[in-house]
């Protein structure tokens, strides 16, 4: 068992079986994992909450080289490492004296950012009025907008959060999460579909060239930035 991350575990310890599911099914797709062969996940695979330790170790091992993680014992790295990692790749500006749920907004923010980007003027108006974002006038740029949903706090952080995983989710794993099927947010995400998957798709052709264990940390920590806004709101 890898050493305890304050900025990792305590997310998942708090987490639902629903919650961790996906991070599970990430994993799973890489060949390399050490999930399938653990006893306690072979014992119930569908109880994530009875391993959530050992999700976080294998989120670390997949952000660490692989000879360095034999020379740490096998302990991979910080997970904030994995975090700044995985904003560097992605090219978002961040400071490294942050706290990793912040960079982890970034990260977030900058995918949701490029989506509005890429939407016509009437689907902005339309996720600008769902969202209810006020004092926005017709034809602000993608920026303005992002800097209006992160001036109102907490829960548009969340419900950000929440409509990329899932959009992550159905990119990767062919369904969205279970539990981001409400009014409000499938109204929003249908003005993202096209968006969010054309940004998603470019994301993943670089991830192709960059190498596969990237193929498993941005989806984590895309999920688990979702997991710690849920749990904050």
């Amino acid at each position: 068992m890898a050493s305890y991350d304050n900025d990792l575990n305590p997310v998942l310890e708090r987490a639902s079986d629903a919650d961790l599911l996906p991070l599970v099914e990430y994993m799973l797709k890489k060949l390399s994992n050490g999930i399938d062969t653990d006893e306690r996940y072979k014992s119930d695979p569908k109880k994530p909450t009875s391993y959530a330790d050992l999700i976080a170790d294998e989120i670390r091992l997949f952000g660490g080289n692989t000879f360095a993680n034999l020379a740490r014992g096998g302990v991979g790295v910080p997970y904030k490492e994995v975090v700044c990692d995985v904003a560097d790749k992605m090219k978002v500006s961040y400071n490294k004296a942050s706290t990793v749920e912040r960079i982890e907004l970034l990260i977030v923010q900058k995918i949701f950012e490029d989506s509005i980007e890429k939407m016509t003027e009437e689907d902005r108006q339309k996720l600008i009025k769902d969202l209810g974002i006020r004092g926005i006038p017709v034809g602000s740029s993608a920026t303005m907008i992002m800097q209006a949903i992160i001036k109102m706090g907490g829960f548009k952080s969340y419900q950000i959060a929440v409509i990329v995983a899932n959009s992550i989710a159905k990119f990767i794993l062919g369904r969205g999460l279970s539990f981001a099927a409400n009014a409000s947010l499938t109204k929003i995400m249908s003005i993202f579909a096209g968006p969010l998957g054309w940004v998603i798709s470019s994301l993943w052709t670089l991830i192709d060239i960059a190498g596969p264990s990237y193929k498993t940390t941005i989806p984590c920590v895309i999920h688990v930035a979702m997991l710690r806004q849920k749990q904050n709101c």
